[in-house]
């Protein structure tokens, strides 16, 4: 196995700070997670193995999504040639990838402004997602763990959700604004 480098410490420490996005691009353009897991990666893999054709003077998260794009559509397409039919044409595939390229440039002020609003829930909404964003847990379990009826916890989330938004939208407006 080659000794590391400098350069190759650079591209890891790259690509782990932009996991995150990474996987809400495939997720987006996928829409299931599993799907999402192993596309995810392949292209981690595809990204290494290109290493030496990313310039270091680039923006790496533009070369990766592109990377990533091509993975979802090889993905789409052996997909439905297992299946013999077409769950999403390719030219809405490419849509879907380059809407969610362009929210991946708004990302960063996206994620600061949620955990910002994250902070502002109550303890027992905030453990209600972190068990189901964190720990992926079913609506039922998380029910279980809280002694409530399924329709609460939806209700919950729902509330929840509006409520980020809502405050995700405010802090974003009042930073283009600033």
């Amino acid at each position: 196995m080659p000794e590391p480098t400098e350069t190759s410490d650079k591209f890891v420490s790259l690509l782990t700070m932009h996991q995150s996005q990474l996987k809400g691009f495939v997720y987006s353009a996928l829409g299931n997670r599993d799907d999402a897991q192993d596309v995810l990666q392949k292209t981690n893999l595809t990204l290494w193995k290109k290493a030496s054709q990313y310039q270091d003077d680039a923006p790496f998260l533009p070369w990766a999504l592109g990377v990533a794009r091509f993975e979802v559509l090889g993905f789409l397409r052996d997909r439905n040639r297992e299946r013999d039919r077409v769950v999403f044409h390719t030219d809405v595939v490419d849509m879907l990838c380059e809407i969610a390229h362009t929210d991946m440039e708004l990302w960063p002020d996206r994620q600061q402004a949620l955990h910002r609003c994250l902070e502002s829930l109550d303890d027992e909404t905030r453990f209600v997602f972190a068990l189901r964003y964190a720990d992926n847990q079913s609506l039922q379990q998380i029910a279980d763990k809280t002694n409530k009826t399924i329709d609460a916890i939806k209700s919950l989330m729902m509330r929840s959700r509006k409520s980020l938004r809502k405050c995700i939208d405010l802090r974003l407006a009042a930073t283009e604004s600033a």
